[in-house]
């Protein structure tokens, strides 16, 4: 019996040990930014930049990169006279981004929300990878905010190699790449993203093999996503902020949604509908064919861009007077 007490001991021993390093290591790592999140973070100074500098009501695009790749922001505010701020950034940081945006919303200021359709499946008991490591060494203060249980999982998302990883990085920092296409040199002063032309892009079929199955993994629309949409739209509504929700530009195999996706595009209408927000358009609309798109399912090149904004302004033309 002593035998089997000397080997548990030493188990459980092991595992603390291993508890207490992780968690060594995870606080060695905040608040030191981290080499893949660069560009997000560059980003976000662009985006700010132009934002603050803007005195009178103005429009802001807030979602993921299909809003950074698919709407030309600096022409809608040209035709709409209306100054016009692309905040597309990632759909992984689609939850900070809306957070991040309040301190530059004002009274009269104009909210469009084409959320990517994965943030309507959001769960606070599973942060992805970009958003941890961005939240890590850009924006501690939003793990300090957090609950207890939230903070535990947020930890445990970021495995030992990925914080030895961070940590080596501290003391040996990586090159930056020679050519990065992603960098923030390629937004322009409004936020949207110049460097998808349509000779760089992926081809068509390439696309078309890595659609997904079916668009929602999980059925939308969470109750966590369901909260953090609310708690913006109340901090709206209570501000004098008009939000218009909008459907992504989006690569798919068939001219509509079926089964349990079509559920969830029912489900994100009448969230909308009960929280007394308009929908601009249908998400058929936004259904575009593989040669419209630039490297990924959300990501559309320069022709798919001015279809897509072609739509846009015919739409918000009927908002903004």
């Amino acid at each position: 019996m002593k035998f089997y007490r000397k080997y548990l001991a030493i188990f459980i021993s092991a595992i603390l040990a291993g508890l207490t390093i992780h968690l060594l290591l995870f606080y060695i790592n905040l608040s030191v930014p981290i080499s893949s999140q660069k560009n997000f973070h560059g980003w976000y100074q662009v985006k700010n930049t132009y934002a603050s500098s803007i005195k009178q009501p103005k429009l802001i695009f807030i979602s993921g990169s299909n809003s950074l790749f698919g709407v030309d922001t600096e022409r809608i505010e040209r035709e709409l006279h209306i100054p016009t701020v692309n905040y597309g950034v990632a759909a992984s940081l689609n939850l900070y981004t809306i957070h991040h945006v309040r301190q530059y919303l004002k009274k009269g200021d104009i909210v469009i929300l084409p959320l990517e359709y994965r943030f309507y499946e959001l769960s606070h008991t599973s942060f992805e990878s970009n958003y941890v490591q961005y939240i890590l060494g850009y924006a501690p203060d939003v793990f300090h905010a957090m609950p207890l249980d939230s903070k535990i999982s947020f930890i445990t998302q970021l495995t030992p190699r990925e914080l030895l990883k961070a940590t080596y990085q501290q003391l040996y920092p990586p090159k930056a790449p020679e050519k990065d296409g992603y960098d923030s040199k390629y937004l322009n002063s409004n936020g949207d993203m110049t460097n998808n032309h349509i000779e760089e892009m992926t081809p068509a079929d390439t696309l078309r093999n890595k659609i997904s199955p079916t668009v929602f993994k999980s059925p939308p629309l969470t109750t966590d996503a369901q909260q953090e949409l609310e708690k913006f739209l109340m901090y709206c509504q209570g501000n004098g902020i008009k939000v218009y929700a909008a459907w992504p530009n989006y690569l798919w195999k068939e001219k509509e949604f079926t089964g349990k996706d079509l559920d969830g595009i029912h489900a994100i209408e009448k969230f909308y509908h009960e929280h007394d927000v308009e929908i601009l358009g249908n998400y058929t609309d936004c259904l575009y064919d593989a040669e419209m798109f630039y490297d990924t399912e959300y990501h559309l090149n320069e022709e798919g861009k001015r279809i897509h904004t072609d739509y846009l302004i015919e739409l918000l033309k009927e908002k903004i007077r």
